[in-house]
């Protein structure tokens, strides 16, 4: 009896854990940009991010982008305005690939990821300023 006890407190805390975890997600898309640099914007993506306790686990695939990445950041501002880096991530020079960061957030940054304050911007060689842009979004 007493192992049919413990086997449920186990199983109940591992059910527990499960459930903690948020999911992000968001479309990477072409930043709004001004006429000279319009037409050098390429590609698609998508990012997704997985929220267990404080920590954020990103992930992105993209295709297509105009020239191979540089930097990954994760910015702070409201869905369709552009605000300050609050976080870099990690991204392979390519043009076409896959990113994979975790990042550790305060209590405050928690509130602003579920408020959906922040989104990941690819930067390139030819688009230094910005090429993908998703925000994440609660699912």
């Amino acid at each position: 009896m007493a192992l049919v006890y413990l086997a449920s407190i186990v199983l109940g805390t591992a059910m527990l854990g499960a459930q903690s975890s948020e999911r992000f997600k968001g479309r990477l898309s072409r930043l709004p940009v001004d006429r000279p640099t319009a037409p050098q914007l390429r590609g698609q993506g998508s990012v997704e991010a997985t929220l267990n306790g404080d920590e954020l686990v990103v992930t992105a695939k993209f295709e297509g982008l105009s020239s191979p990445a540089t930097a990954a950041h994760i910015h702070r501002a409201p869905v369709a305005r552009r605000g300050p880096v609050a976080f870099t991530v990690e991204v392979p020079a390519v043009a076409t690939g896959e990113l994979r960061d975790t990042i550790t957030l305060t209590n405050a940054q928690l509130e602003q990821l579920r408020e959906g304050l922040y989104y990941l911007q690819i930067h390139t060689e030819g688009n230094p300023g910005g090429e993908l842009r998703g925000w994440l979004l609660l699912q």
